[in-house]
């Protein structure tokens, strides 16, 4: 857990109270009751916090169950960062038959793949290590993602982009890389596809296209 100064899109919040917690959704549905019941934890969406409220997403098992909401800032107790994952290497916490998934196991051998960047987790994965819920799905029907959040600290070319891409992905999970820097972020893969002269850049005020995310972003 951190202190709690700032919040950014990907950051997970816990609280105590349901009340605290203003979902669009009245009845909630029998899975939005059932996640609530096993962890008071929920995910910033992009946004800025508005008379007290911070824009905030709750997810359940399946891909589908999602419901977008606020949560009282002043009531968040906890707050878990993308970055925090990795610095306490929380994969390693996890019981022995989760870590043995392909998506922990690939978290631990990116792990070094990333020594020289600012990154950390996010999605399923980072849900699982902060609430030690099975979330981390690994079948026919779905496989979970490995979400990682690179914070953009200095710009990578799109050559630097692909061969990067290409070592994260070589351990049979699908590496989807989030550009981040403050409320802004792009996809490292559509970037380095280069396959269209501008790349959509995520912000408070919606999708934006540019020829340049890392500029746009403030990086050089």
């Amino acid at each position: 857990m951190e202190e709690i100064k700032q919040v950014w899109p990907h950051d997970l919040l816990t609280f105590n109270d349901n009340h605290d917690l203003i979902l669009k959704g009245n009845p909630l549905p029998d899975w939005a009751k059932d996640s609530l019941s096993k962890a008071k934890i929920v995910v910033v969406r992009r946004g800025l916090a508005k008379q007290g409220l911070i824009p905030v997403g709750l997810r359940g098992s399946r891909r589908s169950q999602r419901l977008a909401g606020f949560l009282v800032k002043k009531r968040v107790i906890s707050r878990y960062s993308p970055a925090y994952f990795i610095k306490n290497k929380s994969w390693q916490k996890l019981a022995p038959e989760r870590r043995k998934l392909p998506q922990f196991q690939a978290l631990e051998k990116i792990y070094p793949i990333l020594s020289e960047y600012v990154w950390g987790i996010g999605g399923s994965l980072a849900y699982e290590m902060a609430t030690g819920i099975a979330m981390v799905q690994n079948n026919l029907n779905h496989r979970s993602d490995l979400d990682i959040i690179l914070v953009a600290k200095r710009k990578i070319n799109i050559e630097q982009s692909r061969k990067l891409m290409t070592m994260l992905n070589q351990y049979q999970v699908h590496a989807d890389v989030q550009v981040v820097k403050g409320q802004n972020g792009f996809a490292l893969a559509e970037y380095a596809a280069n396959r269209s002269p501008k790349v959509l850049v995520k912000t408070t005020a919606g999708p934006v296209l540019t020829a340049d995310p890392w500029h746009f972003l403030k990086v050089n």
